[in-house]
């Protein structure tokens, strides 16, 4: 019985099950909690298995820029004492779920081989998809029926439905790229099932289309360009790829295969972003005709203009659609102020440029008429955070990883290796979070499923662009780990 617990409880695939669900409290406008309690408990048991990790099994050792990342949370943690005196609670914390990510749930993910790969990232994606088919359905139907509402819950206000032109529902913030996420999961999935049974059932097919669809009507309710603009990202990267493979198969020139390929890169971006806007008038009529059918909407800003006499103006018999344009202050611009802010964070930066502020300084100013909740650019909040030797760090995991990941994936374009689509379709997700850093910050600091998903699927990728042989690690690190295996080995 004790061993079976255990072998629960070291089980990191358990774990990284358990904190999807963990996580799903923290999108929704019910239950939601900005200090991220229900996680504590997941800090608290990831923290046993990195230390069960550090001392019995030292898997970190076999991934792949692991000593980047340890670099890395090393400067993180210097800056964290460095900036004591500043939120130091919220900076240990945002170091803490780093750790979890970077040392706990990337290597576990790189060390997978191809069969186990597919097997967790079905049951992640399977996860991520169901909860993304009921929040986004309740979502549509409390738009189209409670266009306006506004409730208040503690101290905060949410909209049910629509309000300040953004589509929310029962998500707390759309800027979470929730529904953008769910619809590359599920091309995602797609690939997995068909590169782990070679074909998807019916039933099953029909549940993903259903989910898609409801995911990119909720997306394109959100006026969140950022979203629009990383999905657009996906769609270029998996384009780009699925042509190459194509012409390679043609037998077609290499120059040739790479400017068709790029050709079709952008095309998937046109359609999408022309599918995206030409949808959204549509949609803006669905409570007017929801009304006009009979149906009853509530809108809060509708009452102080309701007759006593119970009879409608003219401008309500008119069939126009609602607003669903984002209202935007003209010196916000069309980043919507995001540029005021990257301004500040330099500032910031270079009042401390060699290990930074910490992660959450930032939350005392008030920029852009509001108190910041980050720096909307992963760059910025990384030289605020941990200075520019932290950034080197990174940033060098970064470069070298994804130039590992695109040799070898062109590679096995030209090839007849298995995984190619799999490979592909995942770069593309993480291409896809990454683009979308340049608006927010998705894969570090702050906790949001993209960052979960980021170091996961970044350590999935591995097992299908890696051959047959044993995958490359880090050299010093399995030396070093060898050393320790023959001291104990003698003892």
């Amino acid at each position: 019985m004790v061993k079976k617990i255990s072998n629960i409880v070291f089980n990191v695939f358990y774990y990284k099950v358990a904190l999807m669900f963990f996580l799903i409290p923290t999108i929704l406008v019910y239950c939601v909690s900005f200090s991220y309690k229900p996680l504590f408990f997941m800090m608290g048991w990831g923290a046993v298995i990195c230390l069960y990790d550090l001392f019995v099994r030292r898997n970190f050792v076999k991934a792949r820029g692991m000593l980047w990342l340890i670099g890395f949370l090393s400067v993180f943690a210097l800056a964290v004492v460095l900036n004591y005196k500043i939120d130091f609670s919220l900076n240990f914390s945002s170091w803490a779920y780093c750790v979890i990510a970077l040392f706990l749930l990337y290597p576990d993910s790189a060390t997978k081989d191809k069969q186990t790969a597919l097997k967790e990232l079905s049951v992640i994606n399977n996860v991520y998809i169901g909860m993304t088919t009921v929040f986004s359905t309740i979502s549509l139907g409390m738009f189209v029926c409670l266009y306006g509402k506004r409730i208040q819950y503690g101290d905060q206000t949410y909209s049910i439905g629509w309000d300040f032109n953004r589509l929310f529902g029962v998500y707390s913030n759309t800027g979470y790229m929730i529904t953008a996420i769910g619809l590359a999961i599920i091309v995602i999935q797609i690939i997995v099932v068909k590169a782990k049974s070679g074909k998807i059932k019916k039933p099953y097919m029909a549940f993903l289309i259903y989910t898609a669809v409801v995911n990119y009507f909720s997306m394109c309710l959100e006026n969140a360009k950022g979203a629009f603009i990383s999905l657009a990202g996906f769609a270029a990267i998996l384009a780009f790829f699925a042509v190459f493979r194509f012409m390679y198969k043609k037998g077609k020139k290499a120059v040739v295969g790479y400017a068709v390929s790029i050709f079709s890169a952008a095309m998937a971006v046109v359609l999408l972003f022309g599918s995206i806007y030409a949808i959204r008038p549509v949609l803006a009529y669905v409570p007017v005709v929801y009304h006009d059918l009979g149906g009853k909407y509530y809108n809060e800003d509708d009452k102080q203009n309701e007759n006593p006499d119970g009879s409608e103006d003219e401008d309500e018999k008119e069939h126009s659609g609602i607003d669903i344009d984002r209202d935007i202050p003209e010196e916000y611009g069309f980043l919507t102020g995001r540029t005021i802010i990257w301004r500040f964070g330099i500032q910031e930066f270079l009042k401390k440029p060699i290990f930074g502020h910490g992660p959450q300084s930032h939350r005392a100013y008030f920029v852009v008429d509001n108190y910041l909740r980050h720096f909307h650019n992963l760059i910025i909040q990384t030289i605020v955070s941990v200075g520019t030797v932290g950034s080197v760090f990174i940033f060098g995991f970064f470069i070298t990883v994804f130039l590992f990941l695109l040799i070898k994936l062109l590679k096995k374009g030209r090839s007849d290796e298995d995984g190619y689509f799999v490979g592909a379709v995942i770069l593309a997700f993480l291409g896809m979070l990454l683009i979308n850093s340049m608006a927010e910050v998705t894969v570090l600091f702050i906790t949001k499923f993209a960052m979960f998903l980021f170091w996961m699927y970044i350590g999935y990728i591995q097992a299908f662009v890696e051959s047959d042989k044993k995958p490359k690690g880090t050299v010093f690190l399995e030396s070093v780990n060898d050393k320790i295996n023959g001291i104990f080995k003698k003892k």
